[in-house]
């Protein structure tokens, strides 16, 4: 059985059911602890359609087991770890700061190192897109602040080719797969319409 195996299930082993009849995961959950935090991931649809890299936030957990340097499983945040920490995930829920960004994150940024990352953050600049629109007035206070913005720029370019060049072969993918399924119904019409002359062609037997 693996770590997560059973985290819904009142049959695992190290979980038990409570007096409600709900799941209680306090012996399964000794010497573990959580690390509730999100990470930017690419989202596929929202490129193809924006024709512009665009990421959306996923919810992670590290599981850290005590004692266990070598055990820190890290899973997306589903229904049954929600249930399993639940006051642990309701906490981190009350206290981080939820903050949408459009575009592409700097922490999705490999040319930035993180203290980079803190520095525009701090002047609120939290995407590539950001980063490029900086206008003139404010470009002094950032540090080489003219040099990323012109490495923002080129990049959001470059993104945005390969984009639509990825955007193009996609729909040329679909149109070949729809072209593909016309001839196939055609040519299964066409040895419908051949069987049919034949059966027609053939003499009838006489009645006896």
């Amino acid at each position: 059985m693996s770590f997560y195996d059973g985290l819904g299930s009142s049959g695992d082993p190290f979980a038990s059911v409570n007096e409600y009849g709900g799941v209680d995961f306090s012996a399964m959950n000794k010497g573990v602890t959580p690390v509730f935090f999100t990470v930017p991931v690419p989202d596929p649809a929202a490129t193809e359609a924006a024709g512009a890299p665009r990421f959306r936030e996923e919810e992670q957990v590290r599981i850290l087991v005590a004692g266990d340097m070598l055990n820190q499983m890290v899973s997306p945040v589903t229904e049954e770890l929600k249930q399993r920490f639940s006051e642990q995930y309701e906490r981190w829920r009350a206290n981080k700061k939820d903050r949408h960004i459009d575009g592409t994150p700097l922490t999705a940024w490999p040319l930035l190192t993180p203290v980079q990352v803190k520095e525009f953050e701090a002047l609120n600049i939290f995407s590539v897109e950001q980063l490029a629109a900086v206008a003139d007035s404010n470009i002094n206070r950032l540090n080489d602040g003219r040099v990323w913005r012109t490495k923002a720029e080129a990049f959001l370019a470059v993104s945005k080719d390969s984009a639509v060049a990825t955007k193009y072969a996609a729909e040329n993918e679909r149109l070949r797969g729809d072209m593909d399924a016309m001839k196939g119904l055609m040519e299964e019409m066409q040895a419908q319409i051949e069987k049919l002359n034949t059966d027609a062609a053939k003499p009838a037997r006489r009645q006896g």
